[in-house]
């Protein structure tokens, strides 16, 4: 973990210690609803702080959290962002009413367990095969060990789909219904597959998975409780629902499907189930504000149609029976008026955002401007289930700039602006040097004034990566920005920088393993990664044809290099290929990602390979492995 090794943090200062007391003014912490409402249905722990993976390592472990209700609120923690990572570390399973439970704090996104006539259908898996797999025997501890008789995913997001594997070892039979929204396979792998690399290596600042826990580290993610990695898992869904409103009757329960695409993610969907008198808002819908742009990246989400959805889903729904509200990442509402006195307010908080950027952008202001002038009215703000845990006011309304207007700010100079390393250096020029830099940021650094000194001395870092003084002192700043911070992820960015700063990358890490997602993965979406990897400049000039074979799938292709392009053709063999490959489809992942050699795939008998094989050598030269590594806060 990254601060055990050598912890450098340092106590809040009085300016923090200010910041937070005035949160504590501003919202009213005597109000415990929502901690009643978060133990509410409580049947059971779960069955073990700990679990492993196959090979032993820790992939989960509870007793992170265990700090926060041990310990009063902590000076180096923004108190309104404790107070929700004490809620979100109430784990177990719950009763939400007879015939639908939900597991806590078993994963990133929560389960829910729906009862039918002949066993139980699962919605949403968790991220982990591990974690999904506890979820399953901690229900079956406490409930009848019936079948899964259907599992529904209801968005394109790992954390609701890549724990399958573990829900499928109980199913009924092997081709039980896996229901999905239409879309969800191509969406899938188009944001988990495509920008893989770069969006784990954000998402490790974003979430601080090598952050020690406690009141100097990680407390939570915001909307969920501290997480780890595990193993993922894949399956193609076998029923898509494909209809803006769809009625389903899955194991005797009747589901009414309402689709919510470009919303929280790229394809999602609610359901209402009136045996139960239940309505699951899937991700659109949460304990705090989301983010319209995620800090770990993604594409940007459109805020106009995340309002509506929740919109048509009051308009749809407000004449049924409601007993309680579902939400992937939280506990439940019970009552029909607080549930929809939820969504109403949830709803106006992003339409709220989307107006008044908007606006503001017409009247002439830039993206930082807006952001540094748009506030929420207290009748938005202080609805805790609204407040900064997850996604903030600023950089989602710097999202809903970027959605319609893009990066550019409208000012000649920004229009190529030099790169941060060229800028740096030249910054760093005009002010006098480094030493004059340091002089004036030390002195705003005890003045309190962090935003401004954390900017001065990225110039500084990116001109002279060696200067450990300016280092030191910007992972200082970061860290008091981190504890003034009242979203997870902002924390925990800063957090996560001030480490790299002080110690570098920590490279003993414990890998993610994605070999059930990627063997999983449609070839057509795997070459689209493939086709990305392929260093431009390098193919300069070059002409290559190659076949593909899949022997497993009885599938053709034909991949064409060409003017420093590759593209390719499904269900096509070129009649003068360079080289031709009959193998199955795995082993011709691995040939690609670089893991194993043609050669030794011909001696293992898993590939049969005939043409020019220098010229399928000079091929596969031509492809970038990613570094999984790559430096954030440093050149």
């Amino acid at each position: 973990m990254l601060n055990s090794k050598l912890d450098q943090s340092l106590p809040a200062t009085t300016f923090t210690k200010k910041n937070n007391e005035a949160v504590k003014q501003f919202l009213n912490f005597e109000d415990r609803q929502d901690f009643e409402n978060a133990k509410k249905g409580f049947i059971a722990p779960l069955l073990s702080k700990t679990l492993k993976s196959a090979t032993g390592r820790t992939v989960w472990d509870t007793g992170k959290s265990e700090f926060l209700q041990t310990e009063t609120d902590s000076e180096t923690v923004n108190p309104s962002l404790w107070r929700n990572s004490q809620l979100q570390a109430i784990s177990g399973l719950f009763k939400v009413v007879d015939g639908v439970y939900q597991v806590r704090g078993q994963s990133l996104a929560t389960t829910f367990l729906i009862e039918g006539d002949n066993g139980v259908i699962v919605c949403d898996t968790g991220a982990t095969v591990e974690s999904a797999k506890a979820v399953m025997e901690l229900y079956y501890t406490h409930r009848p060990k019936k079948p899964v008789t259907a599992i529904i995913i209801s968005q394109s997001h790992a954390d609701h789909f890549s724990g399958i594997q573990g829900i499928l070892d109980y199913a009924e039979h092997p081709n039980i219904p896996i229901i999905a929204p239409e879309h969800f396979t191509e969406e899938t792998l188009s944001e988990n597959v495509l920008l893989g690399p770069i969006m784990r290596r954000r998402a490790e600042y974003q979430f601080g998975f090598n952050l020690d826990s406690g009141p100097r580290g990680v407390v939570s993610i915001g909307i969920g409780p501290i997480s780890m990695s595990g193993t993922q898992s894949f399956e193609v869904p076998t029923v898509e629902i494909n209809e803006e409103v769809q009625k389903m009757v899955v194991d005797g329960i009747t589901f009414q499907f309402l689709l919510t695409p470009n919303t929280e993610a790229p394809v999602e969907m609610h359901f209402y189930i009136p045996n139960y008198k239940v309505l699951f808002v899937s991700e659109n819908v949460n304990r705090s504000m989301h983010q319209i742009y995620t800090v770990r990246g993604a594409k940007t989400r459109d805020s106009l149609l995340w309002a509506d959805a929740i919109d048509k889903t009051i308009e749809l729904f407000k004449d049924e029976e409601i007993d309680a509200l579902l939400m992937a990442h939280g506990w439940s509402e019970w009552g029909k008026e607080q549930a929809l006195g939820h969504l109403k307010l949830q709803r106006d908080l992003y339409k709220y955002m989307h107006d008044q950027t908007v606006r503001l952008a017409n009247h002439g202001y830039t993206m930082d401007e807006i952001a540094e002038t748009i506030k929420l009215p207290d009748v938005l703000s202080k609805h805790w289930g609204n407040r900064e845990y997850y996604g903030t006011l600023k950089h989602n309304v710097k999202g809903i700039y970027n959605f319609y207007l893009g990066y550019y700010s409208g000012h000649p100079s920004d229009l190529d602006a030099l790169p941060q390393v060229e800028s740096g250096i030249k910054y760093v020029q005009y002010m006098g040097g480094a030493k004059n830099v340091m002089k004036q940021a030390k002195i705003d650094f005890e003045n309190g004034e962090y935003r401004w000194v954390a900017q001065v001395l990225k110039n500084v870092v990116m001109a002279d990566p060696n200067n450990t003084e300016a280092k030191n002192l910007l992972a200082d700043t970061f860290e008091q920005l981190g504890y003034q911070a009242e979203s997870a992820n902002w924390r925990n960015i800063y957090l996560v920088g001030a480490f790299e700063l002080r110690n570098g990358i920590v490279k003993d890490r414990a890998p993610l393993d994605t070999s059930g997602f990627v063997s999983k993965t449609p070839v057509l979406e795997f070459l689209k990664l493939f086709a990305a990897r392929l260093n431009g400049l390098n193919a300069d000039g070059k002409k290559i044809t190659i076949n593909v074979t899949l022997s497993d799938e009885n599938k053709d292709y034909t991949l064409y290099l060409e003017n420093s392009v590759l593209t390719y053709k499904s269900s096509r063999l070129d009649t003068s290929p360079d080289a031709s490959l009959i193998v199955d489809k795995l082993t011709f992942y691995g040939i690609a990602n670089g893991r194993i050699s043609p050669q030794q795939a011909v001696a293992d008998a898993k590939l049969e390979l005939s043409g020019d094989q220098h010229k399928l050598a000079d091929f596969l030269s031509l492809f970038d492995r990613f570094n999984p590594l790559a430096n954030i806060v440093i050149p």
